[in-house]
């Protein structure tokens, strides 16, 4: 083929291809008019749609406005017609109090000037009475309310402050300065729950100063002791509340003293005690209550808080039987309990089977009435040696009876520098002897001495004295061998008056003549020490002897407004065992004084009260009404 051939080719393809274009041209602007067409018809339809809304909304609003300018026409007219109303009424009461004051005013001028002046008058004395009555009144309520308001804040601060007076001879319902001391100083919180209904407190004289002493021991306690009333009848959970880890058990008028899950017990006669006297000689009997509750509260209180009690081995058995003869055992009934009550945590030991532990502070030996064996004495001197430390203390009570038979026993007090004789101290002055009640009844022996606290001893450095003595009887003497001797010292503790003297047990009755028998001072209880120095330092042990169980006898111990001895005992126990938190509170007598009057006496004041005070009264009140009234 030729080039012309192929040109002419070439023609024919472009030819081909502008047709196809221009027809792919026109294709396109189909479309393009088509498309045009259809948004031309969307706009319009969509204007058209605009439209319809718009003329829709301003329809609305029309009718919107028109409704609105018909409410507001329609309250415009109410309020033009209520305004008409009200002028109308305003018209007519203008009116009416126009007529009135015309009346008035007529009226006024009809008066004549004297009446004019005491209508005025009058009217002065309306304002006047009427400022005093208000002004009364206001100050009516203003007193009323203050009143009320002081009741309530003095009752708030009583409770927590308690400011009542005692107003009694006796002091009967304060408090001992040592015993708010200690108060003021608790650290830990403690409850008294009374086991009864406070409501019957005030009916007795004995409950109320109960009551009021709890009541001050709340108050002195800043917030320390809380006080609470149970009736254990209507409410028998109490005992398994406060007594689940116990052995004690509670009576109704007793006192729970608790503090953590410690807890003591005050039964009813450790608050009142009630003394019973028998006067063989006239075979009288007399009783009198006391209230001795502020002591027990208090060592109770101590017990609670004291976690580190002193702990005292009695030894009153041996092998198995009392140690003591059955006639003096109430006296050690009495020292137990004694012991007790002061916060000491007593032991019953055997010495023939128990051992006498160095654990315990202080031993006490009840009495013997038969000798001790080698081996027993041993033990008693080894709890006193104590591996070479000493540091201990033990108390003998000298058995009443063939206190010579005692061998071993007798040699176990010379060690020590004591002798106790078979016989009994007596005061040989008449004047000066006592008749005293024991569980013995009233002793074949008149004239029990009564003893002082010898001021030089070491031991009695804490005791005080009282008003009441400290009685011995049936006293065995004891005597010293020695003061001071190799490390040994014996010092007296209570001793006689210088005109006691010594009755012989065994010589008889018949051949004993008081006012011949030699008069001299005679040691009742005496003190002896064991002390050694190593490396400085001193050790001491203390054997402490008394002539007889009665010194704590249970009579003379719960008499504590007639004798002194259980003060006395205790002082020496607590110094002792080196307690310094010691509070001793003397009892207090219930007994009430009686005031009686004459028949005259008791004719002047019925008079007074029924033909004086009465008419008194009554003119006073006239007097003020007419005065008032005149104003």
């Amino acid at each position: 083929m030729g080039k012309k051939d192929e040109n002419k080719k070439n023609l024919g393809s472009a030819k081909a291809a502008a047709e196809a274009a221009g027809k792919k041209a026109e294709d396109v602007l189909d479309a393009v008019s088509d498309k045009a067409e259809d948004i031309a018809e969307a706009v319009k339809d969509k204007a058209e749609d605009i439209a319809d809304a718009v003329k829709d909304k301003a329809e609305d609003i029309a009718d919107a406005v028109k409704d609105k300018a018909e409410d507001i026409a329609d309250t415009v007219t109410d309020k033009a017609e209520d305004a008409a109303e009200a002028a109308g009424d305003a018209a007519e009461n203008l009116a009416e109090d126009a007529e009135k004051a015309a009346k008035k005013a007529k009226k006024k001028a009809q008066r004549t000037p004297e009446a004019e002046r005491k209508r005025a008058l009058n009217k002065v004395k309306r304002r006047k009475k009427l400022k005093y009555g208000a002004l009364a009144t206001v100050i009516t309520i203003v007193f009323m309310a203050a009143v009320v308001m002081v009741n309530i804040i003095v009752r708030m601060l009583d409770k927590r402050c308690d400011w009542s007076i005692d107003l009694t001879s006796k002091g009967m319902y304060q408090i001992d300065e040592q015993t708010a001391d200690y108060l003021h100083q608790l650290k830990d919180d403690i409850k008294l729950i009374v086991l009864a209904d406070e409501a019957q407190f005030d009916d007795y004289m004995e409950l109320k100063v109960l009551a009021e002493t709890l009541k001050r021991f709340e108050s002195e306690s800043s917030g320390k002791i809380s006080v609470e009333y149970i009736d254990p009848t209507s409410h028998p959970e109490v005992e398994t509340l406060y007594l689940k880890d116990t052995n004690e058990s509670v009576a109704r008028w007793s006192v729970i003293v608790s503090c953590g899950d410690l807890t003591r017990v005050i039964p009813y006669t450790d608050l009142i005690s009630t003394e019973t006297n028998y006067d063989y000689t006239t075979g009288m009997q007399t009783s009198e209550n006391n209230f001795v509750g502020e002591q027990s509260l208090i060592s109770a209180i101590i017990g609670v808080t004291d976690l580190h009690p002193v702990t005292v081995g009695v030894i009153s058995l041996n092998n198995g039987q009392p140690i003591y003869d059955s006639s003096v055992q109430y006296c050690f009934t009495r020292l137990n309990e004694l012991l007790t009550k002061n916060n000491f945590s007593t032991q019953e030991l055997d010495i023939a089977t128990d051992e006498l532990s160095s654990d315990y502070d202080l031993m006490i030996l009840c009495a013997p009435c038969s000798d001790l064996t080698e081996a027993q004495v041993k033990k008693l001197s080894d709890y006193l040696n104590n591996d070479g430390k000493c540091g201990k203390n033990l108390i003998y009570f000298s058995t009443l009876i063939r206190m010579n038979e005692l061998k071993n026993l007798n040699n176990f007090l010379a060690e020590w520098g004591l002798v106790i004789d078979n016989a009994v101290v007596m005061e040989g002055d008449e004047n000066r002897g006592q008749i005293v009640n024991t569980s013995l009844r009233q002793l074949p022996l008149t004239g029990v001495p009564i003893v002082n606290a010898d001021p030089d001893a070491p031991l009695n450095a804490n005791y005080k004295g009282g008003n009441v003595p400290i009685v011995a009887p049936y006293h065995s003497p004891i005597r010293t061998l020695f003061e001071d001797s190799a490390g040994r010292n014996t010092y007296p503790l209570l001793v006689t008056s210088d005109s006691a003297v010594i009755y012989p047990l065994d010589e008889p009755a018949e051949n004993f003549d008081v006012k011949k028998a030699e008069k001299d001072v005679r040691n009742i209880a005496v003190q002896a020490e064991h002390n050694y120095i190593a490396g400085g330092e001193t050790f001491k042990s203390r054997l402490i002897a008394f002539g007889s169980p009665l010194f704590v006898d249970y009579f003379i111990g719960a008499s504590a407004t007639n004798y002194d001895n259980s003060n006395y005992f205790i002082t020496m126990m607590n110094s002792l065992s080196g307690k310094d938190n010691v509070i001793t509170v003397a009892s207090k007598s219930l007994d009430q004084t009686k005031i009686t009057i004459t028949e005259a006496q008791a004719k002047t004041i019925r008079n007074v009260i029924v033909f004086v005070i009465p008419p008194a009264v009554a003119l006073i009140g006239i007097l003020v009404y007419v005065r008032r009234r005149n104003r």
